[in-house]
């Protein structure tokens, strides 16, 4: 087939993201890299002489969207250490790798969070210049943080407000395309604290105000309660993990959520494998979240979805034990354990996700004009969500960039 093209795609089922009830035996008209027309069968009107690839039983979804991943690291039970440890050339094949795989698991568009010395940005473009395959991809390249602060190692370290505008600067000058702000510690930098913001206000403000000037958004790693209110206060564009910490538990603040609520702000929650599946035969360096945390995490993430939150499912990927093709199992997890409908965790990963990376003009759902990102997945993912890890074909732009499972070069 002819990958630049008109052609068509027919399944049992088609979720267009936008949140909408999913469309029985439907179909979608691809024209070049876009798509021309979605819905029902019945509906579509199909050209003569288009060739139509028939998916069968199987849903068509947006391309998922992770919203908060590491590509260049490992996602092993040692990925921390294993990413200090490897040198730059190491690093940069590691998110090769990533992007291959990432790829086969129906992500078309990822948002790395945090690398080293702009790594992500040469993975990127190249991928951009098609010199390798991979997912489209948003890069913060370094992290902010303060000194000694969560990620110091391979952050800006900054104290003062003019600390902070001036990385804000630095990086929009080498070319990112979001600020990541470390508002809080984290679990991954012994000795940094969770609960505790490593920002005042004026700091957070001043992140905020520059990035906003440059024409880039914030995303903002948040554990602690009073991180968390700083952030919405400053006008954040997306909270990274968002588990509202405080007096070594958790302590949901319905007041606080209320708020996100009202200003639109996105939750991205980031929520890695430590929080939901331990694999014991080869977890070596997990820094295991206590027993209660475990229990109540999950609570916080419900009450936010039912006090109308916005939730973006993303993985943390390349923390401890979480691969990039590995989405899936924080989707299930979301329906079985939390219980977020099917629905909300598919849009969280499609188009809700395109909202909080600011391309949802372009990507996150199959509607006409937008870019034709697609990815069809064996079964019925709103009866069953584990099906979503049986990923048979990927389009990105119009092209079939996955063919049963695996990379099409």
């Amino acid at each position: 087939m002819s990958e630049m093209r008109t052609w068509a795609i027919r399944s049992a089922r088609l979720f267009d993201g936008t949140g909408a009830p999913p469309i029985d035996d439907a179909v979608a008209l691809i024209e070049g890299e876009r798509v021309a027309a979605a819905g029902p069968a019945s509906d579509v009107v199909i050209p003569n002489g288009v060739e139509m690839l028939d998916a069968g039983d199987a849903t068509l979804l947006p391309g998922l969207i992770d919203a908060h991943v590491h590509m260049l690291h490992t996602g092993s039970a040692s990925s921390g250490v294993d990413s200090r440890a490897m040198n730059d050339r190491q690093l940069l094949l590691v998110g090769a790798r990533n992007s291959l795989a990432a790829l086969r698991s129906g992500l078309t568009t990822v948002r790395d969070c945090g690398d080293h010395d702009y790594m992500t940005l040469t993975l990127r473009d190249s991928i951009a210049e098609g010199a390798i395959p991979g997912p489209r991809m948003l890069c913060s390249g370094p992290v902010i943080t303060s000194t000694a602060g969560q990620l110091w190692w391979t952050g800006i370290e900054c104290d003062t407000p003019d600390d902070l505008r001036r990385a804000v600067r630095t990086l929009a000058k080498n070319g990112v395309d979001f600020i990541k702000l470390m508002g809080s510690g984290g679990n991954a930098t012994p000795g940094s604290n969770p609960e505790v913001s490593q920002y005042d206000e004026e700091g957070y403000r001043a992140v905020a105000d520059d990035a906003h000037r440059l024409g880039k958004r914030v995303a903002v790693h948040v554990h602690g309660v009073d991180a968390i209110r700083m952030a919405v206060d400053a006008g954040m564009d997306t909270l990274e993990h968002c588990p509202f910490r405080a007096n070594g538990g958790i302590e949901y603040d319905a007041e606080l959520a209320e708020d996100i609520r009202q200003k639109g702000i996105i939750v991205s929650i980031a929520m890695p494998a430590t929080w939901y599946r331990l694999r014991a035969e080869d977890m070596r360096d997990v820094r295991a979240h206590p027993g209660h945390l475990w229990e109540s995490r999950p609570d916080s993430i419900r009450e936010m979805y039912e006090a109308g939150v916005k939730l973006v499912v993303s993985s943390d990927q390349g923390s401890t034990g979480t691969a990039i093709d590995e989405l899936h199992l924080l989707m299930a997890y979301l329906v079985e354990r939390v219980g977020m409908s099917p629905e909300s965790v598919i849009h969280g990963a499609t188009g809700l996700a395109a909202e909080a990376l600011g391309i949802e003009g372009e990507l996150g759902t199959i509607e006409p004009g937008k870019l034709a990102d697609l990815a069809v997945v064996e079964g019925d993912p709103f009866a069953d969500m584990s099906v979503v890890a049986r990923v048979r074909t990927v389009v990105k732009g119009g092209r079939i960039v996955v063919r049963d499972g695996a990379v099409v070069v």
